[in-house]
């Protein structure tokens, strides 16, 4: 894959994973009397490791698959609050 594509592919998954889980971290500790859900942030720590793996030219494909896992779920839980 080119490495100009990658590049773009990883700075538009890797904004949408950071402001994703910064909103589901805001919003989790809305309600009345409720903390901060930290839970949220381990899918930006999931993208992180799938990020260092694509610098290995081994561990590429693996680490590129990594990446957009939160991306799926965050997309999954987009879609599913839009159709309630």
């Amino acid at each position: 894959m080119n490495k100009i594509m990658l590049s773009v592919i990883n700075m538009i998954t890797g904004l949408f994973v950071v402001i994703s889980s910064i909103l589901g971290y805001g919003f989790s500790g809305i309600g009345e009397g409720s903390t901060n859900d930290f839970r949220v942030l381990i899918w930006l720590l999931v993208w992180v490791v799938g990020l260092v793996l694509q610098f290995k030219l081994k561990t590429r494909v693996l680490g590129l698959i990594i990446t957009f896992i939160p991306v799926i779920y965050f997309l999954y839980l987009y879609i599913s609050a839009v159709m309630m």
